[in-house]
């Protein structure tokens, strides 16, 4: 019976392995759910309205945590003038407050992804615990997610070439 259960199986094309991979992945669930990979990726991704949402609390909060931007623009741009207009003591002191001044504007920036990516991973994790999903099944999810959307642009290609045929 398996030297004929072989045969059967060397009969299959690429495309019907490719969609029975698809189909295989559709009906594997992930933790305490009936949700398969893609559908908890979805879940999990945060909307461009939340992003948004996300961003404007951020600058809202940082606003009443730090002075204003403007501010160090004037002082980098006062400590770069003074560095080229006086070619001593003072243009050194000028030059370390424009270089200050122009590390704390690059650091605000990565504060801001920081705190964007910190509440990405908590929205994340929120979903991995509320479905039961254990920190070694999230990279299979991820991986599952992707061969998934792999399979469905093959599955895609497949049907765009047989009415060709």
């Amino acid at each position: 019976m398996s030297g004929e259960q072989n045969k059967d199986n060397a009969d299959l094309t690429v495309e019907q392995l490719v969609r029975l991979k698809k189909d295989l992945n559709e009906s594997i669930t992930c933790g305490h759910s009936n949700l398969n990979a893609r559908q908890v990726t979805e879940l999990q991704k945060i909307d461009a309205a939340q992003s948004a949402k996300i961003r404007r609390e951020y600058d809202e909060w940082y606003k009443r945590m730090r002075t204003n931007p403007l501010i160090l623009f004037a002082i980098a741009a006062a400590g770069i003038a003074a560095w080229f207009y006086f070619k001593n003591w003072i243009g050194s002191i000028g030059l370390v407050c424009a270089i200050l001044a122009g590390g704390n504007l690059f650091k605000r920036e990565g504060h801001r992804e920081g705190y964007i990516d910190g509440y990405d991973a908590g929205f994340e994790g929120g979903f991995n615990k509320a479905l039961g999903i254990g920190e070694k099944e999230v990279t299979e999810i991820h991986e599952r997610a992707t061969e998934m959307k792999i399979d469905d642009l093959s599955v895609a290609a497949f049907d765009k070439q047989k009415p060709n045929q």
